[in-house]
């Protein structure tokens, strides 16, 4: 295991996987101690909701060094409630460089046009919402219900820089969960080369780390 990845006061994510739904969730933590055989962090939290101690669960767990994205697995092995509560995990056996494919959704809400390049639909337009964004798809919200392969192409303006315009095929539709009332569709990108797809993934951690800073409970 390379320690030297690993660092007190190091940013820490726990990604979680939800079980129905199958959507990764990510949470905010922070090393506190590096012991030798454990790795002490701040309770991982998201939204102002902590993710419950189970002693025994296996985490996975992502940091940056040296602007590089690792994958990690630990385990819990137990909740200190002290002054300061922690998280206890077993030290990493293996540490590995994320891929592309394996980097989590960012949620996110931005507008999205969706242009039809099926035919008889070809050409046509319409308004819908991003709802998540990875390097290598999207869960968009439809306005109304397309068929699993229908080609798009996709237009959203991330940052006033950064317009992506991809294009993609609907690869899964979810059914719609109340009160959403429209139905999602997982599309699958088509034409994205390696550069866009690291500026995706730049963009996702920038995203990222601005939702850390509105979390003022990682400052305490």
């Amino acid at each position: 295991m390379k320690k030297d990845i690993l660092r007190v006061t190091q940013k820490i994510d726990i990604v979680e996987e939800d079980f129905n739904t199958l959507k990764k969730e990510v949470y905010f933590s922070r090393v506190e101690d590096i012991r030798e055989d454990s790795l002490l962090i701040t309770p991982p939290f998201r939204k102002g909701c902590y993710l419950p101690p189970r002693t025994g669960r296996i985490l996975t767990a992502r940091v940056v060094f040296e602007k590089v994205p690792y994958l990690f697995e630990s385990s819990l092995l137990r909740y200190i409630s002290e002054q300061i509560p922690l998280w206890e995990l077993s030290l990493p056996q293996k540490i590995k460089k994320i891929q592309m494919r394996e980097d989590v959704r960012l949620d996110i809400g931005l507008p999205i046009m969706l242009t039809l390049q099926n035919d008889p639909e070809d050409g046509q337009t319409m308004k819908a919402l991003l709802k998540d964004l990875s390097a290598g798809g999207m869960q968009v919200v439809l306005p109304r219900l397309l068929p699993v392969g229908t080609k798009l192409k996709l237009s959203v303006q991330l940052c006033d820089d950064f317009i992506f315009e991809p294009k993609g095929t609907i690869v899964r539709l979810t059914s719609p969960l109340p009160p959403l009332d429209k139905n999602l569709a997982g599309v699958q990108f088509d034409d994205v080369d390696a550069a866009t797809r690291q500026k995706i993934v730049r963009y996702i951690f920038g995203k990222q780390a601005e939702m850390r800073m509105k979390e003022k409970k990682w400052f305490e």
